[in-house]
C-alpha cells in the first residue's frame, strides 16, 4: 500500500432476517447485505438497514455494530470481508459522505422500492433513499475509489464479491470475522 493510500472496507452478508431472504429469493444471490466502514480498528460499518431490530420497514441510514442489533442476532451468518485502497481524496470523500449521512440521518430512508427494482434490473434514484449496496457503491463511485461494471443504482450486494478491485480478507462465519479478523487489519 502506498504512503499515500488508506483503506476502506467492504462487509458482505448473509443473514436469515425475513427481508435478507426475500432478497435472495428475488435474485438468487449468496449475499443479502452491504456495508462500508472507514476505520480499520472498529467494528464501525454503514449501510441502509432495519433501525428496530424487530421492525424492518423502520428503515434507513445505520451505523451498524457488530456485536449487537442484527449482526448480535445471528453472529454464525456467512460474511465476507474486503478491503479497498484508496486515494487519500477518495477517502476524505467517502468519510465526508458518512458524515452527511450521520448528520441528515432522519432524513434518510431505505428505498424499498430500489430494492423491487433491482430484482427486475430497473434503474431507480429517489432522493435520500438508498438500498444498502445502492448506498455503498454511490459512495465509492462519488469518491472516485472504484469503478464499477453498472450503475451503482443496479448493483447487488453480490456484485461487490466480483470488483477485482476488492481484496477479500475474509470468508465465513461474522463472528470469527469480528474475533480473527477485522481487529488485525491495520497490518494489511
Amino acid at each position: 500500500m502506498s504512503t499515500n493510500t488508506k483503506r476502506v472496507f467492504i462487509l458482505l452478508s448473509r443473514t436469515e432476517t425475513v427481508p435478507a431472504r426475500v432478497i435472495r429469493k428475488l435474485k438468487g444471490d449468496g449475499y443479502s447485505h452491504v456495508s462500508l466502514a472507514i476505520e480499520p480498528s472498529t467494528d464501525k460499518f454503514y449501510s441502509f438497514a432495519r433501525r428496530r431490530i424487530h421492525n424492518p420497514l423502520i428503515a434507513g441510514f445505520v451505523s451498524e455494530d457488530l456485536h449487537s442489533g442484527v449482526f448480535g442476532n445471528y453472529p454464525d451468518c456467512k460474511s465476507a470481508l474486503y478491503s479497498l485502497e484508496v486515494t487519500e481524496e477518495a477517502y476524505q470523500a467517502i468519510s465526508t459522505t458518512i458524515n452527511h449521512f450521520i448528520d441528515n440521518y432522519a432524513r434518510s430512508k431505505y428505498s424499498f422500492i430500489g430494492m423491487f427494482a433491482l430484482a427486475f434490473g430497473i434503474k431507480i434514484k429517489l432522493k435520500n433513499k438508498f438500498t444498502c449496496s445502492q448506498f455503498v457503491a454511490n459512495t465509492l463511485k462519488n469518491a472516485n475509489a472504484i469503478s464499477f461494471p453498472k450503475d451503482p443504482c443496479l448493483m447487488l450486494p453480490n456484485d461487490f464479491s466480483k470488483l477485482p478491485e476488492l481484496l477479500l480478507i475474509y470468508e465465513g462465519p461474522l463472528k470469527n470475522c469480528i474475533n480473527d479478523v477485522f481487529y488485525q487489519t491495520t497490518s494489511i
